[in-house]
């Protein structure tokens, strides 16, 4: 489904597919040298493209894993993903996990993205949405509350960057 963002450029915001592989270890080997606001320092990606089709396969057969990919002129601008596990008690559950290139902070990326995983967690009968996201990230903070996120607690020294700790805050949605 195509999209316009801020500047009047339209992206595609659809399922991942398997021919993405390329795309995406293009995309993630960019995002994580661009923020050090995701989980893994840029040296640590390091799947192949026949991992990356492994793991795209196994997302697009799952019943507890989606990934959106937004694209612009062919090329990945941002991901956007839910994922949980298979167990009865905490099925009800997704945690959320999200990515965009610098360059489209601001310009209402996140805001399509989000709107399109909660649809899609709802769909798939989620009640819960939740996920992780540095203290110090106000801007990600605030695109979190303005979807009705709210703070759940705080993880201390969850990360470590730059040889400094920094706190994560826990935030949850319900659906």
């Amino acid at each position: 489904m195509e999209h316009k963002l801020k500047d009047g450029r339209i992206i595609e915001l659809r399922d991942v597919k398997v021919s993405d592989a390329i795309l995406l270890l293009d995309f993630f080997e960019l995002v994580n040298t661009e923020t050090e606001n995701l989980m893994r320092e840029p040296e640590e990606y390091t799947f192949s493209v026949n991992d990356e089709r492994k793991f795209i396969r196994r997302v697009i057969q799952s019943t507890h894993e989606h990934l959106i990919v937004a694209v612009l002129d062919g090329e990945i601008i941002g991901t956007i993903g839910i994922r949980n596990r298979n167990l009865r008690r905490v099925e009800h559950r997704v945690a959320l996990g999200m990515s965009v290139l610098k360059k489209f902070n601001n310009l209402g990326l996140g805001t399509m993205m989000l709107n399109r995983i909660i649809e899609d967690a709802k769909g798939a009968r989620k009640l819960k949405m939740e996920l992780e996201v540095r203290a110090d990230n106000l801007s990600a903070i605030h695109l979190y509350e303005k979807f009705g996120f709210k703070l759940e607690g705080t993880i201390t020294n969850g990360f470590y960057v730059n040889n400094k700790f920094v706190d994560l805050l826990f935030m949850g949605k319900w659906l």
